[in-house]
């Protein structure tokens, strides 16, 4: 290996970068909301990440441009604020010189002005969108969550993202909801609200709004769930995820995008949940502890299971 001289090695190390060509990486002290990040569709995908304390705080991958950006992406800091996050990088070192914080997004003066840029159907400020999930209304608003990758304009790094609408048409975008862990990305699933508290989540007179979600690795997803006190502006995963690990019943990585919904005459919760060539349902009685009950072929993804009166007769009912 060939060995650095001493002025490189040591300006290498005032920079913040690594000696590896092909790595870098920098200390940034957050004191602005907004972390504003280059992009170039030319650029290879590498895995970026955020460190505080030796603690990695989040990690997604990104086309960081080393050169001139396409366009810019950024994070929402504001909660880190004050602190001093290290971050590492696995792609070239002259992109991650580019990064820089601010008041505001790059193109901020710009935003929903832009060309071809949709004026009445919802779009988020930066990034890739998709499948809608956990829709639901609370406390007079609609909550809009959706698939999201907030680092790119193509499908990566999946996460819920939120908007609230109190009409339907003029959307808030709020703060990322869910974002990858250790069991995966997030992909698609429902939101309820447990007003019985069979969760055991609720505080007060406040019930918890409770996501189930997919958690996605390579080779496995598994159902995990997530409650909010704060109608859906923070979330804590429970700490006992997966709910629902079904991989080795299926031998299949398809298990995903589970619908729940509260069965009243049966006092418990149904999940209708894709897997492998066809839908499953489960039950519970505490959206932790889920049991197995039946299996039907011939549907594929993003299911839902609702009842529906027969002939119009609203005493006969078929789900």
């Amino acid at each position: 290996m060939k060995k650095l001289s001493i002025p490189l090695l040591q300006a290498a190390l005032l920079l913040g970068v690594s000696t590896a060509a092909s790595a870098a990486d920098t200390t940034i002290t957050i004191t602005k909301p907004y972390l504003n990040l280059p992009v170039s569709q030319k650029a290879d995908r590498k895995q970026m990440q955020f460190e505080i304390s030796g603690k990695q705080e989040r990690f997604f991958k990104i086309r960081l441009a080393d050169a001139e950006p396409e366009y810019w992406v950024f994070c929402d800091v504001t909660r880190l604020k004050g602190k001093t996050i290290h971050i590492k990088y696995d792609g070239n070192a002259a992109g991650i010189k580019k990064i820089y914080q601010d008041n505001s997004i790059a193109g901020q003066d710009s935003l929903y002005k832009e060309k071809n840029r949709p004026q009445f159907h919802f779009t988020t400020r930066r990034g890739w969108i998709n499948d809608p999930n956990g829709l639901i209304y609370f406390d007079g608003e609609y909550h809009l969550f959706y698939q999201h990758n907030p680092y790119e304009k193509e499908w990566e790094n999946m996460h819920w993202a939120h908007a609230v609408s109190k009409d339907l048409v003029h959307w808030k975008e709020l703060p990322l909801a869910l974002s990858p862990d250790s069991l995966g990305t997030m992909f698609s699933g429902s939101t309820v609200m447990d007003y019985k508290n069979s969760a055991g989540f609720n505080k007060g007179n406040q019930p918890a709004m409770i996501a189930a979600y997919t958690a996605a690795a390579d080779q496995k997803q598994t159902q995990c769930i997530a409650y909010s006190l704060d109608k859906g502006r923070t979330w804590t995963k429970y700490k006992g995820n997966p709910v629902i690990d079904s991989k080795e019943k299926w031998n299949s990585v398809d298990t995903r995008d589970p619908r729940v919904s509260w069965y009243e005459p049966g006092k418990h919760w149904v999940m209708v949940l894709n897997e492998r060539d066809g839908h499953s349902i489960y039950t519970s009685t505490n959206l932790k502890d889920w049991t197995y009950q039946s299996h039907t072929t011939g549907f594929w993804e993003c299911p839902d299971l609702f009842e529906l009166p027969v002939d119009n007769k609203s005493a006969q009912k078929n789900g």
